[in-house]
């Protein structure tokens, strides 16, 4: 160390006693710049791990930050953050007059020549992607020093997935020191303090407002930069919503197709499959949270349960609808959809169709019964006639219970929508 400096000053000494020598060719006989001598009467008995001094006191340093890229890692709840740093501070003993040297105002330093602010990550992912690189400093005649490094953080960030896919989440970069450098909070007033006017926008994620904050503790202080992002949906309603929509449409519709349909089932297990995908989708897509389940998944969940229940609805109604029965309904029930229930259930085309089946059957009875006569070969028709009396019964009380099965079938159906509306308004995103 000792010897680099006596060289150090004998260059000077030398390069100022021989400054105006010049020889026959018109060329300097010392082959030392200006900016050379500059730097050698700058950094002269310079210790770079001294903390640099203003007016007699420890200098302050402001920090700022230009964004260039954000993400958000959903899976492990982290924030990934591109941007350049702007950091500043003042050394009186580094100043010159640049009259004297050749109007120069401002020299290019090597990082490792000169002391530079400690600065550290405080809410830092533990990730070895943090990077803080090493870029030239600036130093101005005044004393003044600037430092614009690029600077890669990775932070933790709580994530809030309850309106997920149209969420927004607050995250927070917290830049600050451990050692004995300060922060001059009166920076954070200006514009530049926070700049992301030229963000390369992220294919997910936006910045809608950003914000910058001093925190001081008993031997550390910190710059908080508050992010505001919100996520670019436009692509989650064609991949999500679209498909709800359609899957809510189709469980309605089952409800009306013939209660002797046994595609009605199929259709509600090809539903429920459908579901279930979607499911394992957002499973893989989002982290398993404690709380704050999305909206989404809960309606889905909802919708994979109502789908089961009305499967077992299209089991009964199928069974009502294609089982031979022998008895015919209750009276109260037969009352109950021949009353104003069969005008709300659009039942009275199938109570005005029995009606005359029932009449012409009882009609062709009597008639029967009036006009008997013995065949050629001595059979009568009473067989005939008790065999499509019989007929016509069963197929009288068969209808009956269809009707009871329709009915079920429309009831699910109000009730259904119902549900669907109230499930829309809940998990409304």
């Amino acid at each position: 160390m000792s010897r680099s400096l006596t060289l150090g000053i004998c260059l000077f000494l030398l390069q100022s006693a021989n400054s105006q020598d010049i020889v026959a060719n018109g060329t300097k006989s010392w082959n030392i710049t200006t900016l050379d001598r500059l730097h050698l009467q700058l950094f002269i008995n310079y210790d770079k791990n001294v903390h640099p001094s203003y007016h007699g006191i420890p200098t302050n340093i402001t920090l700022g930050m230009s964004v260039n890229y954000v993400d958000i890692d959903e899976i492990n709840g982290k924030m990934i953050l591109h941007s350049w740093l702007k950091i500043r501070w003042m050394d009186e003993k580094r100043s010159w007059n640049s009259a004297d040297y050749d109007n120069i105002t401002q020299i290019h330093l090597k990082p490792k020549e000169v002391w530079k602010p400690d600065l550290t990550l405080f809410n830092s992912a533990g990730d070895k992607s943090d990077y803080l690189g090493d870029t030239q400093i600036l130093l101005s005649n005044d004393g003044s020093f600037l430092w614009v490094p690029p600077a890669v953080y990775t932070a933790y960030c709580s994530l809030n997935f309850r309106n997920w896919p149209y969420d927004t989440q607050v995250c927070k970069v917290k830049v600050g020191s451990l050692a004995l450098t300060y922060i001059d909070a009166r920076y954070l007033d200006l514009k530049e303090s926070l700049d992301y006017s030229d963000l390369v926008q992220s294919t997910q994620w936006e910045i809608v407002e950003g914000a910058t904050s001093y925190r001081k503790q008993d031997y550390y202080n910190y710059i908080e930069f508050r992010f505001n992002l919100k996520r670019r949906s436009s692509m989650y309603t064609a991949v999500i919503f679209t498909p709800a929509s359609c899957i809510i449409l189709l469980a309605l519709s089952s409800f009306w197709l013939p209660p002797q349909m046994g595609e009605k089932i199929l259709l509600n297990g090809v539903l429920i499959v459908l579901i279930a995908a979607f499911l394992m989708y957002f499973a893989q897509l989002l982290p398993i949270l404690a709380e704050n389940t999305p909206l989404v998944v809960l309606f889905y969940s909802c919708s994979l349960l109502l789908l089961s229940i009305s499967t077992i609805i299209a089991v009964c109604v199928l069974y009502l609808s294609t089982a031979k029965h022998k008895r015919h309904l209750p009276e109260f029930v037969k009352t109950i959809l021949n009353g104003p229930l069969s005008k709300i259930l659009l039942l009275e085309n199938f109570t005005l169709e029995a009606e005359p089946h029932t009449v012409s059957m009882n009609n062709g009875t009597k008639e029967l019964v009036e006009h008997q006569y013995e065949n050629p070969d001595g059979i009568t028709d009473a067989a005939a006639m008790h065999a499509s009396t019989s007929s016509s019964a069963n197929r009288f009380i068969q209808f009956e219970w269809i009707l009871l099965a329709t009915a079920i079938d429309r009831i699910a159906f109000l009730c259904y929508s119902l549900t669907f509306i109230v499930l829309s308004i809940l998990y409304a995103v």
